[in-house]
């Protein structure tokens, strides 16, 4: 070909190249009313954002409040405490996993209370959410964890107590004395349970003190760690002191026999709480004295023996013309304390507050008539089931080791926490507890609150809002994109005459507007979280318009929100520019245009 014909070539070519630049800067020169389309995308996006943000912390908050409710996923609460036969059917009803038991104590003066719990199950079981401590469960609870366990571990599983044991000598003639023993079950539940008539004899008689009757087994291994001789003071000082001795004690037939010398650790007081009262308010009946142990060589061989004053008097005559009224004393062997110092425990914000105590503060908590010290080793902001002046949170076997050891009442459980499959009550377990017993599971719990309709009409109507919003921007964008085309058909057609292909003039469209769109979502996205960042926590509330506690946690549904984002952005863009990927007639839309 000619040199002259390879320029025109050329030339004929850079100029539709031209003509096609100079069309493409007409179309991409778009009025600003285009920005009423992105203020819409940003409004929809935001609001959607804002609505499945709202949504979705409600249904968490409504969860964390069952959970609150509930203290773990399944919880019991028993009229009466548990026999320890009771305490091992709940344990192995199939589909618990931890049973833990809970005793409460009323704080008057805090306004709080104690709770007294198993610490070794306490991170497997108690719903604590985990912003609530600034430790892991499993750390948390291991600060409060009890010591080395106390008392004598009988042999075996164990289904009662027995002693051979005697009381005497016969010449101080007392009477018969009741004995009744503490025996401590593998989750720290103390059963005090009568062990028979001992006659002051003093001669060996055995004892039994039956912990399960008939079928059943308890939570094992079961500790003795308290013996108690009730018996009558003598009315006169008797002619010298008595001895009570523990030849050998077992858990029951098919068990072995351990020496009475294994309490030989065990501290022994002699008391008479009934006398000193009488003492102090009306008087005895002639003269008195308190019981008192002394000091005195053990039994010889294997048993274990104390020597103790028994005391003596009357109370007073209740009434005209009867006679002085029998006075009661104790004799008591007790397995020690494993330490004198304050009990480890966790304290909520609120206690701390309410006491003016902080972390490493030793405070006072009233348990069974006495004071006991505790030392706040953590602090939590809440605890589950723990509502008003908050609470401290203690192991129950350390209380129940202090409480034994000062031959106090045990703490009594009325608690169970359950740890189940499917956080759902166990088919059996109803048939496993005593009448008067009450289940609440977080699971009904959560339900009921999250189908309440003071809760669901305002989160539908907030939904309903968001979709509305995203309805009307997808319209009203694909509004604007169809008349922009409509208004620009000239340079579209001006595209299609000089060869422009009708993918690539919608590609190039689709550019333009994913360009305006895009930005706009993001804009949207992020007002979207900002808004939810500051109005969710006042927008939470519990069905008696309050403050949901735990506080609610803001959680972004990022999946339903970035879908919702990108289809407000892209589904207006694709569906005009599927419209248009056709060659149109170019002549006819000159001519239309020109007409125009």
């Amino acid at each position: 070909m000619p040199a002259g014909g390879r320029a025109g070539d050329r030339l004929i070519a850079h100029g539709r190249r031209l003509t096609v630049a100079l069309a493409s800067w007409q179309i991409s020169r778009q009025p600003i009313r285009q920005g009423g389309a992105a203020l819409l995308i940003v409004l929809a996006v935001a609001t959607g954002t804002l609505a499945l943000t709202q949504h979705q912390s409600w249904t968490r908050s409504d969860h964390d409040q069952a959970a609150f409710i509930s203290g773990a996923d399944v919880r019991v609460d028993t009229a009466e405490p548990l026999t320890a036969a009771q305490a091992g059917a709940l344990v192995r009803v199939p589909g618990v996993r931890h049973a833990m038991p809970v005793a409460a104590f009323p704080q008057y003066a805090a306004g709080g209370e104690t709770l007294a719990l198993d610490a070794s199950q306490a991170a497997d079981v108690s719903l604590l959410r985990a912003d609530q401590s600034p430790l892991p469960a499993a750390s948390l609870f291991a600060k409060i964890l009890p010591g080395p366990p106390t008392g004598v571990a009988l042999p075996g599983r164990a289904a009662e107590v027995r002693l051979t044991a005697r009381l005497g000598p016969a010449s101080l003639g007392l009477a018969p004395a009741t004995v009744s023993v503490s025996a401590e079950d593998g989750d720290g539940d103390v059963y005090q349970v009568q062990a028979g008539t001992l006659p002051a004899d003093g001669r060996d008689h055995t004892l039994t003190a039956v912990l399960i009757g008939g079928a059943g087994e308890a939570i094992y291994p079961v500790r003795l760690t308290s013996i108690t001789v009730t018996y009558t003071l003598p009315a006169t000082r008797p002619l010298g002191p008595a001895t009570f001795v523990v030849d050998t004690l077992s858990g029951g037939p098919g068990t072995p026999q351990l020496p009475g010398t294994d309490l030989l650790g065990w501290t022994s007081g002699a008391s008479s709480g009934e006398l000193s009262g009488v003492r102090q308010s009306t008087g005895t009946s002639g003269p008195s004295g308190l019981p008192a142990t002394v000091p005195a060589p053990s039994a010889a061989g294997r048993a274990r023996s104390v020597t103790f004053n028994p005391g003596y008097g009357l109370a007073p005559s209740p009434s005209p013309g009867t006679p002085p009224s029998p006075v009661y004393g104790q004799l008591a062997l007790t397995a020690e304390a494993p330490g004198t110092g304050p009990i480890p425990a966790l304290a909520t914000r609120s206690f701390l507050t309410a006491t003016n105590a902080r972390v490493g503060s030793t405070v006072q908590t009233d348990i069974n008539g006495t004071s006991i010290g505790v030392s706040v080793v953590a602090e939590v902001t809440t605890f589950p089931t723990v509502s008003g002046g908050g609470a401290l949170i203690v192991d129950l076997a350390t209380l129940q080791d202090i409480l034994t050891s000062q031959s106090l009442e045990p703490a009594q459980v009325t608690q169970w926490w359950l740890a189940t499959a499917g956080q759902r009550p166990p088919p059996g377990l109803a048939a496993s507890l005593p009448p008067g017993s009450a289940v609440t599971s977080s699971a009904a719990a959560a339900a009921a609150l999250v189908s309440d309709p003071l809760s669901v009409v305002p989160e539908q109507a907030l939904l309903a809002v968001a979709a509305a919003a995203a309805i009307l921007a997808v319209t009203g964008f694909c509004v604007s994109i169809a008349a922009g085309v409509r208004q620009r058909r000239a340079e579209s057609a001006l595209l299609a005459a000089l060869g422009v292909p009708p993918r690539a003039a919608a590609g190039q469209l689709a550019l333009e507007k994913l360009m305006l769109s895009l930005p706009a979502a993001l804009v949207g996205l992020a007002l979207g979280v900002v808004l939810a960042e500051l109005l969710v926590p006042a927008m939470t509330l519990t069905t008696s318009a309050t403050t949901p506690v735990p506080p609610v946690l803001i959680q972004f549904a990022w999946p339903q929100v970035l879908l919702l984002a990108l289809a407000v952005a892209v589904l207006p863009v694709l569906t005009v520019t599927l419209t248009i990927a056709r060659r149109p007639d170019a002549a006819a839309e000159l001519r239309a245009a020109e007409a125009a």
